[in-house]
């Protein structure tokens, strides 16, 4: 546990959700400073005489392999079982029961369980002390470890990386043989300590402790194995604490990575960087004798010498049917380092963006402060900016113009003072935007209160045929949140909100026309946008029911007789090409997006409605390629 206040959590939930808790007894190499107080706030002595520690400063700290190796040699006392885990985890219940099963369902005489586990997240005001706050993964299928590839774009080393990727089967709870052994969760009879012991001297390495372990371990006999039910709960987000690349600063820690790494390639017959030959590691901590490094490279699929990933250890040696597209895997990962890059503490740890800067200078050349830089709004209006503001400009003096010169013929005819007042509201908050755009936060204000005056002077002057009409009053309160969302007031943008989905549902109720699924659609747009601009998953709950009636809506006017099946995409399936298609299409895939964003399982059940209720969401190229991306993440696998 390397200054990470998630440990604390990590024991109690581990001993609260075990069956026998009295059976389980935890070592931890707590690597801390003088500051990291937050670490210790829970009270944990219920189970003080089941828990070991040992201490070292956090200058000390040399990376996870020698943590864990001083967790061997400190606090191993011979058990009968091992599970080796990080220190920010949750349990599912009866977690160890369920180890145990797992185990003995292994065809082997030296198994070991071995995934990347299940997910876990925190809000990002998440104060350590407080009440539990972590919020699971409602993810069921099963993953198996797979390559991907050797090394990274800055040639920092030679090894090879390994992924999970989700499964479409569950193997009838039989686990099957896993290609690579990970260091986030490895369950295994506890003579493997003995056996296999962590290499001491693997200072501060990262990347290369799971290849070199996964070979270390098949070769001495050991054979791995994919867990096939959901036992824990990782959190991959560093930004709640410390990593430990922020005491590697001085030239001599660099040159024990450097020969740390140079210790594994010569246990591969690697010979990176330039041609030089390394010796291996010595006993006990080199490669064992009950199989060979050939074999272990004939049983994965890999050539460590040439670096060649062939498609077996890619597959992680299952049916390549039983995995998602490799298009859905892409597109859902191109979609998480987005999100990373923008929240560079995600990755970099806490506070800790100068010594990424040290180990991926490439990568965080854009950042500053723990986030990446966005450059200076020129204050100076570009053509474009300029065209922009003109048009608009002429737009609110033609409405003006209109609602000024408005008769009785101009009201019969749809240009009543109310929606000339609604117009100008949404004319005024597009001249916001565009002031803002050009860096005139003056002007943008200006316009934003001018927005805010017309939608009021749109609810005084409707008529009185109009107060019951729920399309009226649903257009105004869109119209108001998207202006405090050009302000980038989002509560009050959030209010409006809360104010228009009802009555958005309540218009497609009424009458399901392309008006009033547009209108479901601008705020449901809204919805989305307002949260995740504040990263606001918890808020995105009250909107829930709002968005079922708006389903409902939708359905009356299907016209489909009966649900359909999800549908199971494979690597068959080519990626959807085009956009989300029509108004309802686009409607469909806010909704699904929004109840995923919850992370509430119950939320989830609302997107399948949207697969098997709508024909439009299985054929539309947008939903199926949101579909494909859910089912790589483990999702709506029917299994």
């Amino acid at each position: 546990s390397y200054r990470d206040n998630q440990c604390q959590y990590t024991i109690t939930d581990l001993f609260q959700k075990a069956k026998h808790p009295e059976r389980v007894v935890v070592g931890v190499c707590f690597q801390v400073a003088p500051e990291d107080g937050d670490s210790f706030l829970l009270d944990l002595g219920k189970w003080s005489n089941q828990i070991r520690t040992y201490f070292i400063s956090h200058t000390e700290a040399m990376g996870p392999c020698y943590a864990r190796a001083l967790v061997q040699q400190h606090m191993f006392q011979d058990e009968d079982f091992y599970f080796q885990i990080d220190s920010h985890f949750r349990f599912a219940q009866d977690w160890d029961v369920t180890c145990l099963e797992q185990l003995r369902a292994c065809k082997s005489e030296k198994p070991i369980l071995t995934a990347y586990a299940s997910s876990y997240t925190l809000p990002k005001d998440y104060k350590a002390g407080e009440l539990d706050r972590a919020v699971l993964a409602t993810a069921k299928g099963m993953t198996v470890l797979c390559a991907d590839s050797f090394g990274d774009q800055n040639k920092d080393d030679p090894f090879l990386r390994i992924k999970t990727r989700s499964c479409r089967t569950d193997f009838g709870h039989i686990p099957p043989p896993a290609l690579f052994w990970t260091a986030r969760f490895a369950f295994s009879r506890g003579s493997v300590v003995r056996q296999v012991p962590y290499d001491p001297h693997l200072e501060y390495i990262f990347f290369g402790e799971e290849i070199s372990m996964s070979a270390r371990l098949w070769t001495h006999g050991w054979d791995l194995f994919n867990p096939t039910k959901v036992v824990a709960y990782h959190l991959g987000s560093r930004a709640h604490r410390h990593w430990f690349r922020e005491v590697q600063t001085a030239p001599v820690h660099v040159d024990r990575e450097r020969n740390a790494k140079f210790r594994i390639c010569g246990m591969f017959g690697s010979t990176w960087p330039s041609g030089q030959v390394h010796a291996p590691p010595p006993e006990p901590f080199g490669l064992g004798r009950a199989r060979s490094l050939l074999e272990y490279e004939r049983f994965t699929g890999v050539d460590f010498r040439r670096q060649v990933v062939h498609d077996r250890a890619k597959n992680g040696g299952v049916d390549p049917t039983l995995l998602p597209p490799q298009w859905a895997e892409e597109e859902r990962d191109k979609m998480m380092k987005e999100q990373q890059l923008q929240d560079v503490a995600s990755w970099a740890g806490k506070g800790n963006t100068e010594a990424l800067r040290r180990q991926f200078p490439a990568a965080s050349s854009g950042m500053a402060g723990g986030a990446v830089v966005v450059p200076p709004t020129p204050q100076r209006a570009s053509p474009e900016t300029a065209r922009a503001r003109e048009l608009t400009l002429v737009r609110i003096q033609a409405l003006q113009a209109r609602l000024h010169g408005a008769t009785a013929a101009d009201e019969a005819a749809g240009t009543a003072p109310e929606e000339a007042h609604l117009e100008l509201c949404r004319a005024f908050c597009a001249l916001g935007q565009v002031e803002a755009a050009a860096g005139d936060e003056k002007r943008a204000a200006e316009a934003f209160a001018r927005a805010l005056e017309h939608a009021k002077s749109a609810q005084e002057a409707a008529p009185t045929g109009r107060e019951g009409d729920p399309s009226w009053h649903g257009a105004v309160a869109q119209a108001t949140a998207a202006v405090h969302m050009g302000a980038r007031r989002y509560a009050e943008a959030k209010t409006a909100l809360k104010e228009a989905l009802p009555l958005a549902a309540k218009a497609l109720a009424a009458r399901c026309d392309e008006a009033s699924e547009q209108l479901a659609h601008d705020v449901v747009e809204g919805v989305h946008a307002a949260h995740e601009q504040t990263d606001d998953r918890k808020g995105l709950e009250v909107f829930v029911r709002g968005l079922q009636n708006v389903l409902n809506g939708l359905k009356r006017d299907a016209g489909d007789l009966a649900p359909a099946a999800v549908p199971l995409l494979t690597g068959a399936d080519a990626a959807p090409l085009g956009t989300a298609g029509g108004v309802r299409a686009k409607l469909l895939e806010r909704i699904a997006l929004i109840c995923v964003a919850t992370g509430r399982e119950k939320d989830h059940e609302l997107v399948r409605k949207v697969f098997t209720d709508f024909r439009v969401a299985r054929e539309s190229p947008g939903l199926r390629r949101l579909l494909g991306m859910l089912q790589s993440s483990g999702t709506f696998l029917d299994l």
